[in-house]
This record gives C-alpha cells, structure tokens and sequence, in this order.
C-alpha cells in the first residue's frame, strides 16, 4: 500500500470555486512581513499560515482513520463481482447526494457572511453552482444508466442515515456560527481525503473494471488542483481566522473527520438498495 500525501484531495462533482476566492495579500509580495522576528526563520511562518496541512500534521490520528476507514479497503480489494461492496457504494453515493443537496443551505448561509461585494458575487456563484451542478451531477451519479442505475424512485425513498443527518447538522451548524472563512473547515476533510483516497485506490486497486473504480476513483483522483487551491484559500485569508483559538480550528477539523468516517460506514450496511 502506498503512503498517502500530506497535501490532500477532493469531493465527487464539486468545484474549486469554493475554494477559489482570493483575499488582500499579507503583505505586498504574499508573505507575513508584519512583526517578523527575523531570528525565526521564514518556514516557521509558512507553517502556521498553512492551516490545512498543520491541522492534518496535529491530527493525524483520526485523518489516517479516515484515510484507511473499513470500506476503502474493501473497494481496494474488492472485484467487481463482489455485490455487498457494489451495495455498499450505492448506498453511499445516495447518503453523498443528500450531502450535496445540504451544501445549499451551507453555502447560502457563507454567501450571507461576505464582509464584500466581491466576494459575496464569487460566493452566490458558488451557491448557484451547488444548486445547478453539483447536486443535480450526485444525483445524476446515482440514477444515469451508465453510471449506477439505480432507480430514482429508489433515491428520493431512501431513508437519510444518522450518520449523514449529523454530518449535514454540523456543516449547517459551522456555517451559522462561524465567518465565511472558518466555515470552509467544515468541507476540508472531505475535499482533501477524497483525492488521497482516489490517487490510493487508482495505484492500488486489485480490480479497475468495478463501478467504484471507474466512477469514483478515476473522477476524484483527478482535482489535485482543487486541493491546492484549498490550502492556499486558507493562506491568503490568514487574516481571518488567525484570531480564532487554534483549539476551535482542531475541533472543527476533527468534527469534519469524524463525520466523513460515519458516512464511509453506512455503506459497510449492504442491502440497503433494491
């Protein structure tokens, strides 16, 4: 099994417009200037203003969990005749369409913090593109014939698991509580596991051929630019969360783990789709 990168990832059908909206720079060339102790060297500041990466570096215990939950080591080694698996994926993907449809409410409640007109244009865009692209492309993900085929009937009866009503709470909930920027940590786990995950999964694999394989590993192991420019949206806007504990953005981060590792095991409940 090949190591994971600590420059994560990202989420099936969604874009880097959540993450690409700029900020002032720190200083003129980009760098923290102000107050620099010029004894402490230059990295010690790049670390701190690269949230992202220290918040998985402090709490890589619970994101190797998630790196290496139960299911995505069984779709490594599953073939594509295995049908608990295949369920299993089903399951999940109709549990990640109804994360996809709460990420309205989650961006809607971003876009009202915009402290500009700039930005509040960049992120209804991001709302309009949840709305008309995301949600729509989950659910797409599900039902086209050739993709899972699973009938829509099926989808919009299913039940939402605890796991994913918890996890669509807590981004709501981070949304309604924090700034436009320390909401956006609620999704970092999730974007950032993705394509580490996928890129495992695309070296790693004992099967190519199965639907996971081709659906979901082949799409996310493709947005390493979207990881990117997550972490450096987290860098550029340094100014907006560097007043905020570090506690509260480790809990966050955390939180946004653990959910991402409940909603891998619903589908460890095979059976769920007819």
């Amino acid at each position: 099994m090949s190591d994971y990168s600590v420059l994560a990832n990202h989420r099936l059908n969604e874009s880097a417009t959540t993450h690409d909206v700029p900020a002032q720079d720190l200083s003129h060339d980009g760098h923290l200037d102000a107050g620099l102790n010029d004894d402490i060297p230059e990295e010690y500041y790049v670390l701190i203003l690269d949230l992202v990466n220290r918040l998985i570096l402090d709490n890589y215990d619970i994101w190797n969990k998630l790196l290496h939950n139960q299911f995505v080591e069984d779709m490594r080694i599953a073939t594509a005749d295995n049908i608990p698996v295949l369920d299993g994926f089903k399951w999940y993907m109709i549990q990640d369409f109804f994360y996809c449809v709460q990420l309205i409410a989650y961006n809607a409640d971003r876009a009202a913090k915009a402290p500009n007109p700039t930005i509040y244009e960049r992120l209804t865009k991001t709302l309009n593109n949840t709305l008309t692209q995301w949600a729509p492309n989950a659910l797409k993900t599900c039902t086209d014939a050739d993709k899972l085929n699973i009938p829509d009937t099926v989808v919009f009866g299913a039940r939402r698991e605890e796991a994913t009503e918890k996890y669509t709470k807590f981004i709501s909930d981070t949304a309604e509580d924090e700034n436009w920027v320390v909401s956006l940590l609620a999704q970092v786990p999730g974007i950032q596991s993705y394509y580490a995950i996928a890129r495992d999964l695309q070296e790693n694999s004992v099967d190519n051929t199965t639907a996971w394989y081709k659906i979901w590993v082949v799409e996310n192991a493709k947005h390493r630019k979207s990881t990117v420019e997550q972490i450096n949206f987290f860098k550029t806007n340094y100014e907006s969360w560097k007043d905020v504990p570090y506690e509260k953005l480790s809990k966050i981060f955390r939180q946004a783990c653990q959910c991402e590792i409940d909603l891998w095991n619903v589908a460890l409940q095979s059976g769920r789709v007819a």
